[in-house]
């Protein structure tokens, strides 16, 4: 065989042999053993199951949450709100209270720093609570908007 064609038979394809495929391509990659999926699959199963185990736990500690109990419309001006919150022991926490009119808007609103409490039981997180709102009209209800912990 001539070089030229040589040449024309390497540009044709047709001297194509598994060497050559591999200086053009690369060697064929591996396959993943069985076994190595199997072990792949478990590590992220595992992997997802701690994960969401942390999330979990990482939610439930120093969570704060605020249900309304109820609210009296004293005068124009007056309001008291009654709330219940569930929190550690040992955190402070603020919460906006707030007094809205028939059309949603607030007419008053106050900041209620609630410290630390006494208790060893999980029942004992949850507190009630009830704080008098200044208004500058008359409203119509009373809730608690959000809560925080204090800084």
């Amino acid at each position: 065989m001539t070089e030229s064609s040589t040449t024309e038979a390497a540009a044709s394809g047709d001297m194509e042999t598994p060497h050559g495929m591999e200086s053009r391509y690369g060697a064929p990659k591996r396959r993943i053993s069985a076994k190595s999926q199997r072990w792949m699959i478990l590590g992220a199963f595992l992997l997802t199951l701690a994960a969401m185990i942390y999330v979990t736990v990482a939610n439930a500690v120093d969570q704060i949450d605020h249900n309304d109990v109820g609210y009296t419309i004293a005068s124009d001006t007056e309001a008291e709100v009654d709330f219940q919150v569930t929190k550690d022991f040992d955190a402070t926490v603020q919460c906006m209270v707030q007094v809205l009119n028939s059309s949603y808007a607030v007419v008053g609103a106050d900041i209620v720093t609630l410290g630390p409490q006494d208790g060893s039981n999980p029942e004992d997180r949850s507190q009630y609570y009830s704080t008098d709102v200044r208004t500058e009209s008359r409203g119509v209800s009373g809730v608690v908007d959000s809560c925080w912990h204090a800084d």
